[in-house]
């Protein structure tokens, strides 16, 4: 595992923010080369995710097909502002950014998402690369947002479905709605309990928190079967996944993150 802190961790916060830079500055290439050969893109966390090693169909081969065409969809159109609220989280070649995101298009509409995105890294052909990034964001509260009888929000809707069939085609647009699906509240209530039980000691809360008493929870964010949360360990930033079972709605693994 890399240090916390030295030249490796400047290297590793290197490659992250280029990615942030680069849908700035809407250069396309530049993002797409960030990411490893075999990557796994969850933004949302709950939708099917983008797999790139794999043969893609509607490209013909085994390149960025996929993640291509999710820049077309989603990011090509927008303006996306980074609003950090915390110092980035650098744990081996792991990155986690506790942000809310502030997206506004073409015609006018503006949304603000709060999020939690892990990056995950790996060393491709000699140089750092994206390998997997999960983007933690709640969808119903976002699509919320773009909806009224506004004409720029109806426009702003039709333009968003014109371009997921063009480019997602219907299983891609059904693949995003699934991500509304997630556990939702009860799901953030799981994760307050295991929290409250490990700070009275639980040693099956202790064991799955990898030891670490979480204080201060907020800011919950419910995505598929994750829900990510903002709190403090002894004092420190922090940011906890945990992972659910949804037949259970129990916790059954979990992340901690410690700045």
């Amino acid at each position: 595992m890399l240090p916390r802190f030295g030249p490796a961790v400047t290297a590793v916060l290197d490659v992250v923010n280029r990615s942030p830079a680069a849908v700035g500055a809407h250069d396309r290439q530049g993002w797409l080369d960030l990411f490893a050969r075999n990557h796994i893109v969850e933004d949302p966390v709950g939708g099917t995710p983008v797999v790139g090693g794999l043969y893609d169909r509607r490209s013909g081969g085994r390149g960025p097909g996929g993640l291509a065409r999710f820049w077309d969809t989603y990011i090509a159109p927008r303006t996306v502002r980074f609003e950090y609220e915390a110092a980035d989280i650098v744990t081996g070649l792991d990155v986690v950014r506790d942000v809310t995101l502030h997206i506004s298009d073409d015609t006018g509409v503006q949304i603000r998402t709060p999020a939690h995105l892990l990056y995950q890294l790996t060393e491709d052909e000699g140089a750092l690369k994206i390998r997997r990034l999960a983007a933690h964001w709640e969808v119903t509260p976002t699509v919320i947002q773009t909806l009224g009888i506004g004409r720029a929000k109806v426009r702003s809707l039709s333009a968003t479905s014109v371009r997921l069939l063009k480019h997602q085609g219907l299983g891609g647009a059904m693949g995003f709605g699934r991500a509304m699906r997630s556990v939702g509240e009860a799901g953030k209530a799981a994760a307050l309990d295991l929290v409250s039980a490990a700070e009275r000691g639980d040693d099956r809360a202790l064991r799955l928190l990898g030891g670490s008493v979480v204080t201060n929870p907020s800011k919950l964010i419910a995505a598929g079967d994750t829900v990510s949360m903002t709190c403090t360990v002894e004092g420190a930033h922090a940011v906890a996944l945990f992972y659910l079972d949804r037949r259970t709605n129990s916790v059954v693994e979990a992340d901690v993150y410690v700045a």
